[in-house]
């Protein structure tokens, strides 16, 4: 039996509207590239990359989720900025990361692809191409149904699924901490990740309205290289939620 990644990204006039990525087993691939195709509600563009894994790892559970809801944003930031702080991301590199989400880290306008990859003494962003940056790939669960099922019984929904896969390969990897929110305009949900802190969900990290968002991912200038290459190229299933 062999497993398949499989990654779906579709854009609409030149924007990025929808992505997804699975690790199948090769006889569910039929099943998957169904449900990856109607997931976009629009787009002009879909490209959908199916690659065969040679290597796989299977990490037993996921960072602990948490939640917290604030009355604005300010509060929800200041609050993200101390779990910043507490997972060992000095605060003027904390602010700077979280300043950058906020007016848009794509050094030419628009959206980023991937995540900023920032020193964590410094600062200084490290990614090669400012605009793509680097995206965490070859994540998914193990029993994706039955984490689902989990999640929807405490309010919660795949995009949740997806972003605490992501963000727990992203800490496996050697990320110290990952600062987040959608640059989709209704969803004001996003999140800090740490080993120490896991993955703790903030509500609202921006106004309705707002099409700006992005992830930074606060590393060691040392590790970059190793850590680089394990978001790009290590494919992980993750068995089970964290209690």
């Amino acid at each position: 039996m062999s497993f398949l990644s499989v990654r779906m990204r579709a854009s609409l006039k030149g924007k990025h509207v929808s992505g997804a990525e699975r690790i199948v087993k090769d006889k569910e691939l039929e099943e998957t590239l169904s449900q990856l195709v109607k997931r976009p509600s629009d787009y002009d563009q879909m490209v959908i990359t199916i690659e065969k894994v040679r290597k796989l790892r299977r990490v037993e559970e996921s960072l602990k989720l948490s939640s917290f809801n604030f009355n604005s944003v300010s509060e929800a930031r200041q609050f993200a900025l101390r779990k910043l702080k507490e997972s060992g991301v000095p605060e003027s590199v904390a602010l700077k990361g979280l300043n950058l989400i906020s007016r848009g880290a794509n050094p030419r306008g628009g959206i980023m692809r991937g995540a900023v990859l920032m020193d964590i003494e410094t600062g200084n962003r490290l990614e090669k191409d400012s605009e793509r940056g680097v995206r965490t790939v070859r994540i998914d669960w193990e029993n994706r149904r039955e984490i689902l099922e989990i999640l929807r019984k405490r309010g919660l929904t795949e995009r949740t699924a997806d972003a605490l896969a992501l963000a727990t390969k992203n800490i496996i990897c050697g990320v110290v901490a990952e600062l987040c929110w959608s640059d989709d305009p209704q969803y004001l949900t996003g999140y800090v990740a740490s080993r120490t802190l896991g993955y703790v969900r903030i509500t609202p990290l921006k106004e309705k309205g707002d099409p700006l968002g992005g992830r930074i991912y606060f590393v060691r200038r040392e590790k970059l290289l190793e850590i680089v290459k394990c978001l790009e190229e290590e494919a992980i299933l993750l068995k089970r939620l964290q209690d």
